[in-house]
């Protein structure tokens, strides 16, 4: 898990410096950016279900999806309760959507996997359906308020975004798995090469967007106090719940290792698009981000201590 850090560390600089240099433009890391939520992270999510169906598996699956569920209805009351007293709305609301989404759908997948292994992608990307939903759903109706977005198209982007036919796909594949059909080996191959681009692609795009915030900017209370509650306080209530429900170990870190993931990075591309405070966004985004370099690989060697 050290080791990986540094790795994304290192994509992350890496993107970082591109961006201080114009070398990627804000509009090539959209376009980078579209390129990994529309075919490569699809494919990490497709693959990571190409695994036997054990009956262990069918258990976790469902129970984390069902937590899952039950996190997302819990987060979205907490966030309208503990940012409520905040005077600047643009802010509120990046504040609310940082706390019902995070960054569990794309850097929870190569995290998940890097401590759990393939079963930890496969229950990352259960773990991230209503985390989607509620990202492509909930939070566009949060910053698209005043433009009176229907419901029933938002949920239509919902079901037919790339990643959520990709989960479906998945399901379908792994359980005729069970039944003896496999993919041919050419198109296994094609379909593991673009997941293989998942982690880089994913934290050199993140160090695009972190290179045009101002660093002086960084260390507002607000800013810190989200980060701890992100990072640090949100996970902890949820690892001592589930614990205290007695809820099965691999499900148990899947979930507080998910909850302990920072800001998604899709906040700065909705504050951008509906102008609520974009700046804001991308240094919640920020400091997020670089804390939780630190902070993942602690709750990764704490979890497998304790369960």
């Amino acid at each position: 898990m050290i080791e990986l850090q540094i790795r994304l560390l290192i994509f992350l600089a890496a993107g970082y410096i591109l961006g201080k240099k114009k070398v990627i433009s804000k509009d090539g890391a959209s376009a980078i950016n579209a390129l990994v939520m529309n075919l490569i992270l699809p494919c990490s999510i497709f693959h990571a279900f190409e695994t036997a169906l054990t009956r262990e598996i069918i258990e976790s699956t469902f129970s984390i999806l069902i937590l899952a569920i039950l996190l997302q209805i819990a987060a979205i009351f907490l966030s309208r309760v503990l940012w409520k007293k905040v005077k600047d709305p643009t802010e509120r609301i990046n504040l609310e959507y940082g706390t019902v989404s995070n960054n569990a759908g794309t850097l929870g997948l190569v995290v998940g996997q890097a401590a759990f292994g393939q079963e930890g992608a496969l229950f990352t990307s259960i773990y991230a359906i209503p985390l989607r939903i509620v990202m492509w759903s909930y939070g566009l109706m949060m910053y698209s308020r005043a433009e009176n977005v229907k419901w029933k198209d938002v949920l239509k982007k919902t079901a037919v975004n790339p990643c959520m036919i990709a989960i479906f796909a998945g399901i379908i594949m792994m359980t005729a798995q069970s039944f003896g059909f496999l993919l041919p080996d050419w198109l296994d191959t094609v379909i593991a090469s673009f997941a293989g681009c998942n982690t880089v692609l994913i934290m050199v795009v993140i160090g695009v967007i972190l290179s045009s915030v101002p660093l002086s900017d960084l260390l507002s209370s607000r800013l810190i106090l989200y980060t701890l509650f992100r990072l640090i306080l949100l996970p902890a209530a949820c690892c001592g719940l589930l614990a205290l429900f007695h809820v099965p170990s691999m499900p148990l870190m899947i979930c507080t290792l998910e909850t302990a993931m920072p800001a998604p990075v899709t906040m700065a591309m909705l504050s951008q698009k509906y102008k609520q405070n974009e700046q804001f966004a991308s240094r919640m985004i920020f400091l997020s981000t670089v804390v939780s370099m630190f902070t993942l690989p602690l709750w990764t060697i704490l979890l497998k201590a304790l369960f």
